[in-house]
């Protein structure tokens, strides 16, 4: 499977119509256009591409890209676990 970044980089651009060049680790989900509505789009579309459930506050419009990388792989890491 490709790396997180790499698929949450496909989803904010595929789905979310975000500009690839903008998805940076110390971006933030507000600084990429993401509104509440879409942020908890977001987290559906990693739930159901991804397997993990996204909390609402790891998916806020303060959170980076970095961020939310880090806990999809805390998450996965976690399920891999079980």
């Amino acid at each position: 499977m490709p790396p997180l970044q790499t698929i949450l980089t496909a989803v904010l651009t595929e789905k979310f119509e975000v500009s690839p060049e903008g998805v940076l680790p110390d971006a933030t989900l507000e600084s990429l256009d993401l509104d509440s509505l879409a942020l908890a789009e977001l987290a559906l579309v990693l739930q159901e591409e991804l397997g993990v459930k996204v909390e609402e506050h790891e998916a806020a419009q303060r959170t980076t890209i970095g961020e939310l990388v880090a806990v999809l792989h805390s998450e996965r890491t976690g399920q891999d676990a079980l």
